[in-house]
């Protein structure tokens, strides 16, 4: 495929953006980029990995703009894929996403937030920094194309002191195409809501969370695939406690508990013969442990849970244990301040799932994934930074052969230069805290809303207040 067109188009737009307005809105050009070289560029099994060395570069814009009560954003990016040896697959793909909050009263908030776009399995991790540690799933085999569309709102009321009311909407889907010579092409889609009710003390809180969601999983393959198309639609209503205490300023936990009720409902058209469904019930539990100072951030997150892997069109229960940690590394005299020149961040992460099968409702093929993300991060300015980073992924096999073709084993190491580049530097909006799903009771440590990743504001906790 030609990439000269469309990178002349999204070019030509960046060298039309304009410097950022002074009062209520900025726009911004960003570019970010990556040079990558790996032993398994398309996640294959053994005796099959290719080595080889791709770039990615991913040119957007930025636009933020706020009034008294509202404070949004729109972000737009490009993605060029291109690899040395396998040139041949090369690609072109996009995303987009428009976030923004409303303060709809003194003690009331509402978050929403949608997001969109395509492009190939190798590009995700990119996409974030080691110490983030996302969800670790099953890897389909090769390096599949995907289209992916999110959508969620979370709106939060403060009824007392004491008392806080949530409410949460969301819905996901993902289409993927394994780009075979007869292409199998998965469709998935999760819709769902949780409402939520939170009691706080004075170093600890407690939260009830009743919610559920709606799946729909297709695959459709080829006549006489190993792994023939199916269609499974399912309920997983779900109902979880959780207990938050405030150690001290520095170290907080979490401990939460509930249920997962999975509940099979229709007819699948491509097996009218499969016997009745089952439902099934899973418990559900966690744990979580965090250090927060200026000398650094670091989680301790253990977790069994039921969720829907939509790259494989499943609903699993996995059991995962996860490390992350973003430590300021000695640089000059700056490096225990609020925005540190030089960062270590690192994340490993052990996870073993199950797949749910989606007539009896019972566990079934156990597999194994591993992931060790650790990288360097030096920030020239606010911005602008390199990230120079080494992943390993593990993926085990159930060793049966029509598991192997769904998921199959594989091991890959790749080594990461990165860049991110904005500009103007500066956002002529700032963005307000986020309050959802926090660890600590007092949720001082609740993110803002779209900022950049990696070591919080701290210092800002001297402040005090629930609110902030």
């Amino acid at each position: 495929m030609s990439l000269r067109a469309p990178v002349f188009v999204v070019l030509s737009a960046l060298g039309t953006v304009t410097p950022a307005l002074a009062d209520r809105g900025s726009y911004h050009a960003t570019v970010a980029g990556d040079v990558a070289s790996t032993d398994n560029v398309f996640s294959e099994e053994r005796g099959r990995q290719n080595a080889d060395l791709f770039f990615q570069v991913r040119p957007g814009l930025l636009f933020s703009y706020g009034i008294p009560r509202i404070i949004q954003d729109l972000s737009l990016e490009a993605e060029v894929t291109q690899y040395a040896i396998h040139n041949n697959e090369a690609s072109l793909a996009g995303r987009g996403g428009y976030r923004v909050f409303f303060l709809t009263g003194p003690r009331s908030e509402i978050l929403f937030n949608v997001n969109g776009g395509t492009g190939v399995l190798s590009s995700l991790t990119a996409r974030t920094t080691p110490d983030q540690a996302p969800m670790i799933e099953l890897q389909p085999a090769g390096n599949p194309q995907f289209k992916a569309a999110d959508a969620s709102e979370y709106g939060s009321y403060v009824a007392s002191r004491k008392y806080r009311l949530s409410e949460r909407l969301f819905a996901r889907a993902s289409q993927t195409n394994d780009n075979a010579e007869t292409p199998t092409e998965i469709t998935a889609a999760e819709a769902g809501a949780s409402i939520g009710i939170e009691r706080r003390f004075r170093l600890s809180s407690l939260s009830l969370d009743i919610g559920g969601s709606a799946l729909r999983l297709e695959r459709v393959a080829a006549p006489g695939a190993v792994i023939p198309s199916r269609l499974d639609q399912q309920l997983n209503p779900r109902i979880r406690f959780a207990y938050r205490r405030d150690i001290d300023r520095k170290i907080s936990g979490n401990l939460d508990g509930g249920f997962v009720y999975v509940i099979p409902f229709g007819v699948d058209p491509y097996n009218p013969d499969d016997p009745p469904r089952r439902r099934g019930v899973f418990p559900v539990a966690g744990a979580q442990l965090a250090y927060t100072d200026v000398f650094g951030v670091s989680t301790l997150s253990i977790r069994r849970d039921v969720s829907p892997n939509l790259l494989i069109a499943q609903n699993t229960v996995s059991d995962v244990i996860v490390i992350s940690a973003a430590v300021p590394l000695p640089w000059k005299e700056d490096n225990r301040r609020r925005a540190p020149k030089l960062i270590g961040l690192g994340s490993v992460a052990a996870m073993r799932t199950q797949l749910v099968d989606p007539v009896t409702s019972e566990l079934q093929r156990s597999f194994g994934v591993g992931r060790l993300d650790v990288g360097i991060q030096y920030s020239v300015r606010p911005g602008f930074s390199f990230t120079f980073r080494y992943e390993l992924m593990i993926q085990s096999s159930n060793r049966d052969v029509e598991t192997e073709m769904l998921v199959p084993g594989f091991f890959r190491n790749t080594f990461y230069f990165s860049f991110k580049y904005r500009w103007p530097e500066d956002i002529a909006i700032a963005v307000p805290k986020r309050r959802g799903q926090p660890i600590r009771a007092d949720r001082g440590d609740a993110g803002a809303l779209g900022a950049e990743p990696v070591i919080p504001d701290l210092l800002e906790e001297e402040e005090g207040g629930d609110d902030r």
